[in-house]
């Protein structure tokens, strides 16, 4: 008892896109996520992930190869893990409704974050100092989590 109990609360986007705590998806989410064409996944990987010239690979998507067999035969399974920004410019290129929600959400998770950030400058030199001291030990506490998570595995 005494405890908060933190509740993980997803939009219905979140959930259809299944958007992890790290923000990001899968192409193939996104890609049934917007209702296109069955049978142009790979079409559409290819021209606008593989060749796109304006996307870097291990900066705005990487690339998640399944080793498993592919239950149809043939080659194994290769989908992408993309930011938030690149799954943001991916949706704009697309005329649809889905298109249209996904460009909503997207443009909406930037208007909190906008609406959250706060000008430093207007603060005074001394809670300027303690954001600094508290963004320190913000980053520290996060860093020791990781490491235990990772030795923990």
């Amino acid at each position: 008892m005494g405890e908060v109990q933190r509740t993980n609360f997803r939009t219905p986007i979140e959930v259809a896109l299944d958007i992890g705590e790290d923000g990001m998806m899968t192409a193939k989410k996104l890609y049934e996520f917007l209702e296109l064409r069955q049978g142009d996944y790979s079409r559409w990987i290819k021209n606008n992930i593989i060749e796109n010239e304006f996307a870097e690979e291990n900066t705005d998507y990487w690339v998640i190869r399944n080793n498993a067999d592919n239950p149809l035969g043939g080659r194994p399974t290769q989908d992408f893990k993309l930011t938030a920004h690149f799954a943001k410019k991916l949706s704009c290129k697309g005329n649809g409704a889905k298109s249209e929600e996904a460009r909503e959400y997207f443009t909406t998770l930037e208007e909190q974050v906008k609406q959250k950030v706060i000008d430093l400058s207007q603060l005074s030199p001394e809670l300027r100092m303690f954001k600094q001291i508290w963004g320190i030990l913000a980053a520290a506490e996060l860093e020791q989590k990781r490491l235990a998570k990772e030795i923990a595995f």
